[in-house]
């Protein structure tokens, strides 16, 4: 129901949607920009192996080449199985997926099928299936449907806009969401982040329109949208369903109510209840360590913690709007107009907000419980709450054309803010280490019996890439590595040191007698690294490569100051606990090689489970270790049979 004032004029319909139109299709056209510029992070990997095998057995399946999928925390033991110690609870006894909707999943499948894409088989000697120009169409495929859900977010967020202030209001929100950095990079990942954000969106939409107009089709379609969010994610259902109770009194004042609720329920649960049954989900939920029981109090109000500054300006317009809202009576007609027009759904706005972002944390599993996933469920209500203030704004300044102020605005903050036209750039450097991996897997001559290997960083990707069954070596048993007598490769997709820093690289040199300016000492660092990692792996193994380089002689001694001050040092290392606090206690400053074991074996004693506790230390003094351009290690075991011989 459109809430602008009588005197405004609107756009004529025609020309309202052209408009529209032209703003998705630009929204579109920058999702689609640089979507295949880098390869998959470690997350979308995930999605598309269990998009694949949709497509290999008709579901979400826990296996894929011959190997249970292994994607989070290790907390439930697997006894009696000789190569694995832990199960994967992403799974439901049943052997499904259940930690994730299943709607993005199968339109990542059907994007591959579309493109031609298929499972792989294991059909002989391992070896890498897909050649370098594949790739790109691979990881296009994967996150062209999140590219369209973003399309869907555009138009819902329009529609909300509309529906709760105006035109202007709409259009305002529309713009926002376009060019907003944060919503472009959800609509170019291969997740359901893009599909969650848009049916929330879509669903809060149709729940007002539900409040405003009450007839069964209303009540419908949104418990229809409502079941197509549950299958894309529980939590964010659960949110909506919570913040749509607060429009209760509104509902019970339509007529026919008690027919709409009968339909709604109906919907509900036939939608949800027998794929809860039949999935395993009940079962399931007992199973995940929750982010809950990890958090304190002050843990809760972390995020906001971090950007201060926006919580307290929204916190103060809030609380003028509250008091301007208390005092309305005694307004000038075009205030209180502008306030009675948007105090409605700012009101539900704020309750979806607060709903979002104390939910989360209450119901989120702990390895899950990032602020950076938080800050999508508070995403879609920030920016209407804006374009509604934009449109209160317009009616009170220019109330023949409130619509084109409130856009205008909308652009004054996008290039105030510096989010206009701004992309958030991947990791280049991962995706060039990435592609020189597989590169590296394509002319390896894999013995029948190899098993491969990576950290759990890369191993659903490598997969997705390759078509080899890589397999994370977190959950591997000790006993069933030291056991094995054919080939292993083991891939450490992660550097084992973090990139000295040019101020420690001229310590370490003076220390030596040698003077280094600033800009020599940044161009020593690469060899510096390179000897760091040699310097640590070369004792553990039986070969390194390639072999040492002929440098000065203080660069010897300057790498193993380099390597020892490396583990008291803060450079190359990043607090955990800020993103995380339910996995990690603050503060928890670590390298990105001291990470994977700390999440992977968060409840099942990561110290007894690193340096010469991990599961492959006593398989290295046989290996064979070469070091790739991207200070990535490649570790081949050899077979028994090899280690005789030699």
């Amino acid at each position: 129901m459109s809430v602008d004032p009588g005197r405004a004029r609107a756009l004529p319909r025609a020309g309202l949607w052209l408009l529209v139109g032209l703003l998705i299709a630009l929204g579109v056209l920058l999702r689609l920009r640089y979507l295949d510029e880098s390869t998959l992070f470690i997350d979308e990997g995930e999605s598309c192996i269990n998009a694949l095998s949709i497509l290999e057995h008709g579901q979400p399946v826990d296996h894929y080449l011959g190997l249970p999928l292994f994607e989070n925390t290790l907390t439930e033991p697997w006894p009696g199985h000789p190569e694995y110690e832990f199960r994967d609870t992403s799974y439901s006894s049943k052997g499904l997926a259940i930690y994730h909707g299943w709607l993005p999943l199968y339109a990542i499948a059907a994007s591959f099928w579309l493109h031609g894409i298929e499972p792989d088989r294991v059909d002989g000697p391992p070896a890498v299936k897909h050649d370098r120009e594949s790739l790109r169409q691979r990881i296009r495929a994967a996150r062209l449907p999140s590219v369209l859900f973003g399309a869907l977010f555009l138009l819902a967020i329009f529609l909300a806009g509309r529906s709760m202030g105006g035109e202007g209001a709409g259009l305002a929100a529309l713009t926002l969401a376009v060019f907003e950095p944060k919503c472009v990079w959800i609509a170019q990942q291969a997740r359901y982040y893009s599909a969650a954000l848009a049916l929330s969106t879509l669903c809060l939409w149709l729940l007002w329109r539900l409040a405003q107009r009450g007839r069964i089709r209303d009540h419908a379609l949104a418990a229809l949208a409502l079941v197509l969010l549950f299958h894309t994610s529980s939590l964010a259902f659960a949110i909506l369903v919570a913040t749509g109770s607060v429009l209760l009194p509104r509902l019970l004042r339509h007529a026919r109510w008690k027919a709409g609720f009968l339909c709604a329920a109906a919907i509900l649960l036939a939608g949800i209840l027998p794929w809860m049954a039949w999935s395993g989900f009940f079962q399931h939920s007992q199973r995940v360590p929750m982010a809950r029981e990890h958090l304190s109090f002050a843990n809760y109000f972390q995020y906001l913690d971090g950007m201060r500054g926006l919580f307290a300006a929204g916190v103060a317009g809030l609380t003028v709007f509250a008091f301007a809202w208390s005092l309305r009576r005694h307004l000038p007609g075009r205030l209180r107009e502008a306030v009675e027009a948007v105090a409605a759904p700012t009101g539900l706005l704020v309750v979806w907000l607060v709903t979002a972002y104390l939910g989360f944390q209450l119901l989120v599993p702990a390895a899950s419980c990032s602020m950076g996933r938080l800050s999508h469920n508070l995403l879609a209500g920030s920016i209407l709450l804006g374009a509604l203030a934009l449109a209160a704004l317009g009616r009170l300044v220019l109330p023949a054309r409130p619509g084109a102020l409130a856009v205008l605005g909308a652009l004054a903050l996008l290039i105030g803010s510096g989010h206009f036209l701004r992309w958030q750039r991947r990791n280049p450097r991962e995706t060039e280490a990435v592609l020189e991996l597989v590169e590296a897997l394509r002319v390896h001559d894999f013995r029948p019996d190899t098993r491969i290997y990576s950290l759990p960083y890369q191993h659903f990707c490598l997969s997705f890439y390759t078509g080899l069954p890589v397999q994370s070596i977190a959950p591997v048993r000790r006993d069933f590595l030291d056991g094995q007598r054919g080939e292993i490769l083991i891939l450490e997709t992660a550097n084992r040191v973090p990139p000295p820093q040019a101020e420690s690289i001229q310590r370490a040199a003076r220390e030596q007698g040698v003077e280094l300016g600033l800009h020599e000492a940044r161009a020593w660092a690469d060899a510096l690294m390179q000897a760091m990692i040699r310097a640590e792996v070369e004792p553990l193994v039986a070969r390194f490569e390639p072999g040492a380089p002929a440098l000065p002689d203080w660069t010897s001694s300057a790498a193993e100051t380099l390597l020892r001050d490396s583990s008291d040092s803060p450079h190359g290392r990043f607090d955990y606990s800020l993103d995380n606090p339910a996995m990690f206690e603050s503060p928890a400053l670590l390298a990105i090689d001291e990470f994977w074991p700390r999440f992977f074996y968060c409840f099942v004693e990561p110290g007894k489970r690193t340096g010469a506790g991990l599961n492959y230390a006593w398989r290295l003094e046989h290996a064979e270790a070469r070091l790739l351009v991207s200070k990535w290690l490649w570790l081949r075991i050899p077979a028994r049979d090899e280690v005789r011989h030699d």
